[in-house]
C-alpha cells in the first residue's frame, strides 16, 4: 500500500503472569510517535532479567525511556532514531544498575516495531520477537539473539533441536549490560530469506491486510507460527491477543506472556476506526 497520513491501524495488547512466576518482568507500550510529518505508531515490548524486582524494573524502564526519547526527538530517520534510542534505554538500565546494589545485574529484551505512514521500521534485542502475517501466512520476521540461534545459523543444530535445547534461552544479547548492544534490525519478509540480506527491508511498505505480533518468550516457546496465523483469523484483534494468551496458559504457562498486535486494515475494514491501549506499566 502507499503511504497514507490517514492510515488507521487496529492495535491490541495483553500481558499475563502465567502459571508459575510469582511477578510479571514484561511490559508493553503502544504509543503514536510521529516521524517527519507522518503518524506513527510505536509498539514495544520487554522481557526484564535479573531476579527479584529486578527484571520488571529494567523493563519498565527501557519501556519509558524509548517512548521518551522517540517523542522528544525531531525524527527525520526512523532506522537511526530507533536504533539510537534503543541503545541509549540500554545505557539508562546499566547506569541505574550501577547506583544501586539490588538492581545489579538486571537487563532486559526488547522488541521494537514503529509503523509510519503506513512503512514499517523494527529493532530487537534478546529473544522477544517479531511475527509478520501477510496474504495468510504468518513467519517470524525478527532473529533471535540467542546460543542456540546462533548454533542453528552455523549449522551445529536443525530448528527443530534448538527449540528443546537445555541452552535455549541463553542470551546472547540484551539491554542492561556495561557494552551497548547493537540492536538488530534485520527484517525477513519471507522465511526462505537468508538474514544477512535483511536489514534492507527496513521502511518497507506495509499491506492491506499486514498485521505484526511482538511478543516475549512466554508466548514463542509454547504457540507456534502457524497457531498465530489461525489465532490472527479473528475480525476483532483483541480476541486473538487472548487467543494466543490462553494457549499458552494452557500449555502450562511456565513464564509471563505478552503479546502486542498491529494490523493494517484490509478494504473492507478500513473504516472500523482503531484500538488505543494505555501503556502496561507506564
Amino acid at each position: 500500500m502507499k503511504d497514507n497520513a490517514r492510515l488507521r491501524l487496529e492495535t491490541a495488547a495483553d500481558s499475563n503472569i502465567g502459571l508459575v512466576r510469582t511477578n510479571n518482568e514484561d511490559r508493553f507500550a503502544i504509543v503514536e510517535i510521529p516521524c517527519d510529518g507522518q503518524p506513527g505508531t510505536l509498539a514495544l515490548v520487554a522481557d526484564g532479567v535479573g531476579g527479584h524486582a529486578a527484571g520488571e524494573v529494567a523493563s519498565q524502564m527501557v519501556v519509558e525511556e524509548v517512548v521518551r526519547d522517540l517523542s522528544a526527538v525531531h525524527c527525520a530517520d526512523p532506522v537511526r532514531e530507533l536504533s539510537r534510542a534503543v541503545v541509549g534505554a540500554g545505557r539508562a538500565v546499566f547506569n541505574r544498575s550501577q547506583e544501586e546494589e539490588s538492581l545489579r545485574g538486571m537487563g532486559t529484551t526488547l522488541a521494537a516495531v514503529w509503523v509510519i505512514g503506513g512503512r514499517l521500521y523494527t529493532a530487537t534485542v534478546g529473544d522477544s520477537r517479531i511475527y509478520l502475517h501477510r496474504r495468510g501466512k504468518t513467519i517470524q520476521a525478527s532473529i533471535d539473539h540467542t546460543w542456540v540461534q546462533e548454533a542453528v545459523e552455523r549449522g551445529v543444530l536443525t530448528p527443530q533441536q534448538a527449540r528443546i535445547h537445555p541452552n535455549a534461552h541463553v542470551l546472547r544479547r540484551h539491554l542492561g549490560g556495561p557494552n551497548d548492544p547493537i540492536p538488530d534490525q534485520r527484517l525477513r519478509l519471507d522465511e526462505d530469506e537468508p538474514a544477512d540480506a535483511t536489514a534492507v527491508h527496513q521502511g518497507c511498505a506495509l499491506e492491506d491486510g499486514d498485521a505484526l505480533v511482538l511478543c516475549s518468550d512466554g508466548l514463542s516457546d509454547l504457540v507456534n507460527e502457524s497457531e498465530i496465523e489461525r489465532s490472527l483469523r479473528h475480525p476483532r484483534l483483541d480476541l486473538s491477543v487472548k487467543e494466543l494468551i490462553d494457549l499458552a496458559r494452557n500449555r502450562g504457562g511456565h513464564d509471563n506472556i505478552t503479546v502486542v498486535a498491529v494490523r493494517v486494515p484490509g478494504k473492507r475494514a478500513a473504516r472500523t476506526g482503531w484500538r488505543r491501549f494505555i501503556p502496561f506499566g507506564l
